[in-house]
């Protein structure tokens, strides 16, 4: 089984390992109603959100690891300001996820965190597909995922009941060709 090369950094985040001390910044974002609108879950209380943090810890050791959910850190602050994750959903399909606490909406953040789990995904686990789903309604997710270069593949009606309600869900999908069509390379010009 492929893992995935830890931190994977980006400009302005580090995406790394939950570890025992982020409980605090989990429970801050996950608690938060507005952050967990769109999700299956939550929003999570102190209980909850220790329990899904030590579920977390617990899957960083199963071997084979099929789920990799990471922190999201910025690294000016050294702050966690989120999650994000890649899942295998079948050999080499692979699902995409993230969410960020509301004081770090419309940064670009989520697009920035979407960018590099798509190169994880197909450089270090060399899915064939990255897929992701959400909700009907979460209009921001959608414009991320259109941004990255996931294209729109089905409506999942009733995908999931959650929050005492069925879910109707988009699918979006980047498959392994696209993904690579759509990387340019430039060689440096040599110089006469």
């Amino acid at each position: 089984m492929r893992t995935l090369i830890l931190p994977i950094r980006t400009a302005r985040l580090s995406l790394r390992e939950f570890v025992q001390s982020d409980l605090r910044a989990v429970y801050a974002y996950s608690s938060d109603p507005r952050v967990t609108r769109y999700l299956f879950f939550g929003p999570r209380d102190e209980d909850s959100t220790a329990e899904y943090l030590e579920g977390l810890l617990a899957s960083q050791r199963e071997r084979p690891r099929t789920r990799f959910e990471l922190a999201v850190e910025e690294n000016e602050s050294g702050r966690v300001v989120g999650a994000c994750d890649l899942s295998y959903i079948e050999r080499n399909v692979v699902d995409l996820g993230y969410m960020l606490g509301i004081d770090v909406w419309g940064k670009g953040l989520a697009t920035e965190i979407a960018l590099a789990l798509v190169d994880a995904a197909f450089f270090d686990l060399r899915a064939d597909r990255v897929i992701s789903t959400v909700d009907v309604n979460n209009g921001a997710s959608i414009r991320v995922l259109e941004k990255i270069g996931m294209r729109w593949e089905a409506v999942f009606r009733k995908h999931r009941r959650a929050k005492n309600r069925w879910w109707d869900c988009h699918l979006f999908v980047l498959p392994r060709e696209v993904w690579e069509a759509s990387r340019v390379d430039y060689a440096p010009e040599a110089t006469p």
